[in-house]
């Protein structure tokens, strides 16, 4: 089963109307996909928590997607050389 919605794209939950964008989803055994959608406003000055959505209930809000930036985050670091004794 594919998914119906790429990464970064912007959805909405068509029952509490819950909007923002896609960062995560998950496929289930059952074929049952799920969503994680991250908000893109604060409430009250803070970050909301996100969502998470079976993939029947979103609607595609905004076509084109967040994309990431490309910079370097760090990551796994370079071995260090050890000299032998």
């Amino acid at each position: 089963m594919e998914f119906k919605f790429e990464l970064g794209a912007t959805v909405r939950d068509t029952i509490t109307g819950f909007e923002g964008v896609l960062t995560r989803r998950t496929q289930w055994l059952n074929n049952c996909n799920t969503y994680g959608v991250q908000p893109r406003k604060l409430l009250e000055g803070k970050i909301q928590e996100p969502g998470n959505f079976d993939e029947p209930q979103l609607e595609l809000v905004v076509v084109e997607p967040v994309v990431p930036s490309s910079r370097k985050t760090g990551g796994p670091e370079r071995p260090v050389p050890r000299t032998s004794i």
